[in-house]
């Protein structure tokens, strides 16, 4: 009740960022039936990542069905899985802090898991057991709640709640904290039961986990650090199941490098053609990065938090900025630290082990963006435990320690949730909460376009002496030149412009055609296309069809867009030649261009036939409508071909049959 007391502001909010290409953009989310094919549409209706993320699609199609793009539905949903996820925390800290005080983390094993007798007398658990000492079952009951409560309430996970796409993350944690949880059983209980849960957590949960987001993955690495640190700790030693499992997996970590290298994996690291730093460049970068999420955690300020940060410099050499070499060697010192605390700290070393794990897929090598801090859902709780076990230690003292203890933890339990509340505020409405992220994030281009974004949409803004158009432009025309590569700035001043009346400045075409022609063109970039496609259609944007033409053929000769992307910028330009200037030859030109590129897409084979029918080519419209049913189709592309056979059998050629 209190967690839904803390975000219910912001479960008022609507849908931002890329919540739209995933979910509102995305038509097998739009489930109206609860058939197989509605099913298998909405599992195969993601962009995010090599799997598509099926699981976590269908989550939200059926959000669609219970509720239509109701944004509250969606935020309420995310809320219960955060809920979900914090049982989930309690259980596996409770199993954890537990262990430590009967002096032993497992269980008799039984047949089939083979147990090996313990040679070492070092207790386990909290690390109120570093005196030697195990904890109460009262006190790791009680020390599992509080932990438990911090993980649900930190600030740091308001965006797997409140950013609906981040739904992915926490339903992927859901998965994975649920795998470990069975294989931490199965290991203790032994067995034919503890076949069974290996199994169900291995064959089922964790493939769950990785359909969710591929975060999943790390499961593996996980469970080892638990048989590694926790369970070698309290039995004194690895059995023959540990040891294989460790060779498994260093077999399968070095058979993954081995193919990231190869010809075969080079699709992992074609994202850095369209990014601004290299992959040196972002590994140096991503040690900084920790340290600041490791500064959120312990020490968080409102200020601090954002939905976007990048306003936090890369990291081009060692010493530019000079903090990336502290970074690196402190990191170094923690993996050291959890090295040293195996035996004889083995939480301390588990949570850190955790934290560093958690972050071992989004904050290493791979071309995604600097910094997100949904990427922290999970090793959040690695430190947790950390200092958890670090407060069951002082609360153990009498005197100073253990004031200082309950001081801390009650600063903690008053402090998280105010901040979380600050920050639920904030997100509950797009004006108030883009307008502070801008003033935080003073540095940030894509803070303030979305601040000047926001503005441009109030009623006020089409009127250049009010506030909102001010503010709006100011906002504007800071994202421009904040980053050298950004376009959606100047997109929106053109926007802004035009819905004021106003004449364009040609200068702001002139740029953005050069951003679109020379400058890395990432996916946000495919987003300023189509929006520039649409607007241009709905009259929304005041530019002749020169201008538009020219935005379209500077990025069609961006040497980093891929041919599937220049393929379907002929394609929308094409749409625009059709709908706004009603110049179908001109059109068929640029379709044919995009079906060059790309002969076998289907919406382009669709539009080809519509051209046709426009044209009164009507047995050719036939033909390419054979050859389109043969293609599998999405939803939207089977009802564009039932549309434009209903235009054949009525012998139509007009305007009826302009699918827009």
């Amino acid at each position: 009740m209190f967690l839904a007391i803390l975000y219910g502001p912001g479960l008022q909010g609507g849908f931002f960022f890329d919540d739209e290409p995933s979910i509102l953009y995305a038509d097998g989310i739009r489930l109206e039936s609860l058939t197989t094919e509605s099913l298998r549409e909405a599992l195969a209706s993601g962009r995010s990542g090599p799997s598509g993320r099926p699981v976590a699609q269908l989550s939200f199609a059926l959000n669609h069905y219970f509720s239509g793009f109701d944004p509250f539905a969606f935020k309420a949903t995310n809320l219960a899985i955060h809920a979900a996820c914090g049982l989930l925390v309690f259980w596996l800290a409770l199993r954890l802090l537990k262990a430590g005080s009967s002096g032993s983390a497992v269980a008799h094993v039984g047949a089939g898991l083979p147990a090996i007798a313990p040679r070492r007398k070092y207790p386990w658990g909290a690390v109120a057991n570093i005196a030697g000492k195990p904890a109460p079952t009262g006190g790791s009951v009680r020390a599992a709640v509080v932990l438990a409560i911090l993980w649900l309430l930190h600030p740091l996970q308001l965006t797997p709640v409140l950013h609906v796409v981040q739904r992915m993350t926490s339903l992927s944690a859901f998965f994975l904290l649920a795998a470990l949880l069975l294989h931490i059983g199965a290991r203790e209980r032994g067995g034919r039961a503890g076949w069974a849960g290996l199994l169900l957590a291995w064959g089922v949960l964790w493939p769950l986990s990785c359909f969710s987001k591929e975060t999943g993955v790390l499961f593996p690495l996980f469970a080892l650090a638990w048989e590694l640190i926790v369970r070698r700790s309290a039995r004194g030693g690895l059995d023959r199941f540990a040891r294989a499992f460790a060779v498994l997996c260093g077999l399968t970590l070095a058979a993954g490098i081995l193919y990231s290298l190869s010809p075969a994996g080079q699709w992992l690291w074609a994202g850095y053609a369209y990014r601004d730093f290299t992959l040196v460049e972002r590994l140096l970068t991503e040690g900084r990065v920790l340290w600041f999420y490791l500064s959120l955690i312990l020490l968080p300020r409102l200020e601090a938090f954002g939905l976007y940060h990048d306003d936090i410099a890369v990291s081009t050499g060692l010493f530019v900025p000079w903090t990336t070499l502290p970074a690196w060697v402190g990191l170094a010192g923690l993996a050291w630290l959890a090295w040293r605390a195996r035996a004889k700290a083995p939480l301390v070393a588990f949570g850190i082990a955790w934290f560093l794990i958690g972050h071992g897929l989004e904050s290493t090598v791979l071309p995604l963006e600097i910094v997100h801090e949904h990427r922290n859902y999970l090793p959040l709780f690695g430190i947790l435990l950390a200092g958890i076990a670090g407060q069951m230690r002082l609360l153990e003292r009498s005197g100073p320690p253990r004031v200082l203890g309950l001081a801390l933890a009650s600063a903690a339990l008053i402090y998280l949730p105010f901040v979380t509340a600050l920050r639920a505020h904030q997100f509950g409405d797009e004006i108030r909460r883009t307008q502070i992220e801008a003033q935080h994030h003073r540095g940030s281009a894509r803070a303030q376009y979305e601040a000047g974004r926001a503005l441009a949409g109030h009623a006020e803004a089409v009127r250049p002496e009010t506030p909102a158009y001010s503010f709006a432009r100011a906002h504007y025309e800071r994202a421009g030149e904040l980053d050298p590569a950004f376009k959606y700035g100047l997109l929106g001043l053109v926007h802004l412009y035009c819905k004021a009346g106003q004449e364009v400045e040609q200068a702001w075409i002139g740029e953005l055609a050069r951003r679109l022609r020379d400058t890395p063109f990432g996916p946000g970039d495919i987003t300023v296309m189509h929006a520039l496609k649409n607007m241009s259609i709905s009259g929304e944007l005041c530019l002749k069809r020169g201008e538009v033409e020219r935005l379209f053929q500077a990025a069609q000769a961006n040497t980093t867009a891929a041919t599937y992307t220049r393929a379907d910028l002929h394609s929308w330009l094409a749409d625009y030649l059709v709908l706004h200037e009603r110049d179908l030859p001109a059109a068929q030109v640029e379709l044919d261009r995009a079906l060059a590129l790309a002969p076998y897409n289907p919406g382009n084979l669709l539009k080809q036939a519509q051209l046709a029918i426009l044209r009164g080519r009507l047995v050719d419209a036939r033909g390419m409508l054979d050859r389109v049913e043969k293609l599998p189709l999405k939803r939207s592309e089977k009802e564009m071909l039932s549309g434009l056979r209903r235009c054949l059998a009525n012998n139509q050629t007009g305007t009826a049959c302009v699918v827009k």
